[in-house]
């Protein structure tokens, strides 16, 4: 049912309710797998988060492909301006996921300590990143093969690869409130870390914004337009640049990352 009651058209329309959506939805999703699924809850909940999230998600990428199939002319801004609203939902839904797991994880440390969010804690310096003890080139080739995942995922499943980003949120959340808990004052350190390792993370998870948007709009063109015609042409064009900026936003994370953060 609740999958169900969020129009894609008011979400498109009002793209900064998509945080609030992001974390309630996160916060029933722990809940319901923490009673239903007691043996793999941390997996259960990005599983129910995600079933919650897709039909809405698929529904704005039809409007996104339709909107790009449309357009006459074209032009760099205009595809920015165009999918503006789309990429301002998927921050703001990892950074309301994110932020679940996190103060969850923190107000209720026993989620951690029972294992609870045991497959996230394995994950933590693998899935999305490498160790921070890795090099450049180590942390690039690992956030390219998670790239190129997501656009897979996307160009096969559509919004489908929100689960592969609510499962990086997840591992985000969690290791931030990990770390917090273990220096102290866990909501006082939380807030440290995140204001230090913020310009990373979104840099990283930027990337996988634009790759899910680029196999997004392609797998609706696929769908809905004549292969090789000029409106599947042009979509297609529109996500190749998504999929470039992507690319860019990747390798700047690693810079980050290995040339920056070490310094924070």
């Amino acid at each position: 049912m609740l999958e169900n009651m969020l129009r894609s058209d008011w979400l498109e329309n009002r793209p900064r309710f998509a945080f609030i959506i992001g974390f309630v939805y996160a916060i029933l999703a722990i809940l319901a797998a923490y009673f239903v699924f007691p043996k793999s809850q941390g997996l259960a909940s990005i599983a129910l988060l995600s079933v919650l999230l897709v039909p809405s998600l698929n529904n704005i990428m039809k409007i996104e492909e339709k909107q790009d199939a449309d357009e006459k002319h074209f032009s760099i801004r205009r595809i920015f301006k165009d999918h503006a609203d789309v990429l301002e939902i998927y921050l703001l839904l990892f950074l309301g996921i994110f932020l679940a797991y996190a103060l969850l994880s923190i107000k209720f440390p026993n989620l951690l300590v029972n294992g609870i969010f045991d497959n996230q804690l394995r994950a933590i310096g693998i899935a999305g990143n490498a160790t921070i003890t890795a090099g450049f080139w180590s942390i690039l080739a690992n956030n390219l093969k998670v790239i190129l995942i997501f656009l897979v995922l996307s160009l096969i499943f559509g919004a489908g690869s929100i689960m592969f980003l609510s499962w990086n949120a997840s591992i985000w959340g969690i290791a931030f409130a990990y770390m917090a808990m273990h220096w102290g004052n866990a909501f006082n350190n939380f807030t440290n870390i995140f204001v230090r390792v913020m310009p990373h993370m979104l840099l990283e998870a930027g990337a996988y914004f634009f790759a899910i948007i680029a196999g997004g709009i392609m797998s609706q063109a696929i769908l809905r337009e004549k292969v090789g015609s000029k409106k599947f042409n042009y979509v297609l064009k529109d996500g190749s640049i998504f999929l470039l900026v992507g690319l860019i936003l990747l390798i700047l994370g690693a810079i980050v990352e290995v040339y920056v953060f070490p310094i924070l």
